[in-house]
């Protein structure tokens, strides 16, 4: 009769004809344990679980193949041709080999490419992935385990030869060689353990933990663990494949990652003085210095504590998100600058309009913004009749939706935020617009100037879109100085976006949030 403990395979076959390694198996239950970590970790630390999967789809398979290009590096001798190195034989496709440390390397690199492109902070994303390969190590070390590899030398009589012969599945695994061996896997699998509750712990209770220190911590534990199994391992009489000099490369390189661990919590500490006196000028709120500065790389990102990231992200659960419309949402620049020069030309012939006064125009109502221009009601209405005469026709072939709008309002409205536009513009046209931008089918509640007493920098607008929308914790997104003001004149937190002509006017009403990209609001949002 088949016994589960002791006669065990190394795999299975799947349909009858698809092999299954157990090794595998762990892997994958490491795969999935560490996922599950991650999209709860992102969420503490304000990263979008989209930019989780995304990381997964692209880090996963290049770790394998790294793995696996780490492996025949150093075991040429088993292979004789390229199709045997990539995994097919005369049994068919059968990978087996790979090496964990050249996974890591491979995971890393391409999640810093990914937080580059992104522009999602590297410090975050590294503090997420490094308790995640722990995991993913403690699950993997049971694949060497039904392997029967890495494993020690012989066991002697004793306590611990008494302690192996009552666990019957180490007793019939760990009898290699006509002897007793010493479990390094096990070995290494708890002291990962151990490694990954002392990282959780450190993240909850030490107040000086930086954003990205975990990485480096990671990397001292995790060759530290490396180089006394890899001892415990070179002891049991195995070859090893590759030697730099006297020293195994694998224990070569887990002293490599000692020391790039030491050095980069030393150096984050030294850039950190260096980017908070850059940072200063852009306000005393560490999110807003991190959203105005965000480079990541490794000198331009601003250092913030850990407890100070979470605890800003637990105090801006926001449930409702109210956005401006022209230059926030719909690029309308140049419609309304032309939109102007016409009714200028009309009016004000020999008045000609510069830069700066057109960058005025965005935000105030058309009323608003000819009333500087003359105090006659019956003009300021012509001119406003006029002003549409130009737009409107115009207006539907000279409209589109910023980058990243569509992809920000239907995330944001997937994961469960109510969504409204507050404009100076009128209902309808405002409505037209973000329908011919496939915005509106993302858009809960649009309040126009016609719907309100005052307009911005009145809070009318956004109080307004408060009560219809029942919004407890509000940001108001814009791109004007109005914008930020009547959002601060209505009590709720503001954001400004900063790729306008002339970001610094808006700056002046100190905006609590900025943003390069307006995706970029999903990582201030959070799940």
């Amino acid at each position: 009769m088949f016994n589960f403990l002791s006669d065990l395979p190394k795999s299975f076959k799947l349909f009858g004809t698809l092999e299954i390694q157990f090794y595998a198996i762990c892997i994958l239950t490491g795969v999935i344990l560490a996922t599950i970590y991650m999209l709860h970790e992102a969420k503490r630390l304000g990263v979008s679980s989209n930019f989780v999967y995304l990381g997964l789809i692209i880090g996963l398979p290049v770790g394998i193949i790294c793995a696996r290009i780490w492996y025949v590096i150093f075991n040429l001798d088993k292979f004789s041709n390229f199709a045997q190195m990539i995994g097919f034989t005369d049994q068919g496709f059968k990978l087996e080999g790979i090496g964990i440390q050249g996974a890591i390397m491979g995971a890393f690199i391409s999640i810093y490419i990914l937080c580059k492109v992104k522009k999602v902070s590297l410090f975050k994303v590294f503090d997420i992935m490094a308790p995640a390969f722990l995991i993913g190590q403690i699950c993997g070390r049971w694949g060497n385990f039904f392997n029967q590899e890495l494993y020690g030398p012989v066991i002697g009589e004793g306590w611990y030869r008494d302690f192996i012969s009552n666990m019957p599945l180490l007793k019939d695994y760990m009898f290699i060689n006509g002897a007793y061996r010493h479990p390094a896997f096990l070995y290494e699998s708890l002291l990962n353990l151990v490694g990954l509750i002392t990282l959780i712990v450190m993240r909850h209770k030490f107040k000086k933990l930086m954003i990205g220190d975990l990485l480096g911590y990671y990397l001292i534990w995790y060759g530290t663990v490396r180089i006394i199994t890899e001892s415990i391992r070179l002891n049991s009489g195995v070859n090893e494949p590759l030697m730099a000099g006297p020293i195994p490369v694998s224990i070569l390189l887990s002293i490599i990652f000692i020391i790039v661990g030491i050095t980069w919590l030393i150096l984050k500490r030294f850039t950190n003085k260096i980017v908070k006196e850059e940072a200063k000028y852009e306000g005393d709120n560490p999110f807003k210095r991190y959203f105005v500065s965000v480079k990541n790389d490794f000198h331009n990102t601003p250092m913030l504590y850990y407890i100070d990231v979470v605890n800003e992200i637990k105090q801006n659960k926001f449930d409702t998100i109210l956005f401006d419309n022209d230059g926030t949402l719909v690029d309308t620049r140049e419609l309304i600058d032309k939109s102007f020069i016409y009714t200028f030309e009309r009016f004000r012939p020999d008045y000609e309009l510069s830069n700066e006064e057109l960058d005025s125009f965005f935000g105030p109502t058309l009323y608003q913004t000819f009333s500087k221009y003359g105090k006659d009601e019956e003009e300021i209405n012509e001119m406003i009749k006029c002003y549409r005469e130009y737009n409107i026709p115009n207006h539907d072939h000279m409209v589109k939706a910023f980058p990243y709008a569509k992809e920000t309002l239907r995330t944001l409205h997937k994961k469960g935020y109510k969504i409204g536009v507050v404009s100076s513009k009128k209902t309808d046209l405002l409505t037209h617009g973000l329908d011919i931008c496939g915005l509106l089918p993302y858009i809960d509640l649009v309040i126009g100037a016609d719907e309100v007493k005052n307009h911005k920098p009145a809070p009318d607008g956004i109080l307004l879109a408060k009560e219809k929308l029942n919004g407890n914790n509000v940001l108001y997104v814009g791109d004007a100085l109005n914008d930020i003001e009547a959002a601060k004149n209505a009590n709720v937190k503001s954001c400004g976006v900063l790729y306008i002509s002339h970001p610094e006017i808006m700056l002046k009403a100190k905006p609590d949030y900025v943003v390069n990209k307006l995706n970029e609001l999903i990582e201030i949002c959070g799940e």
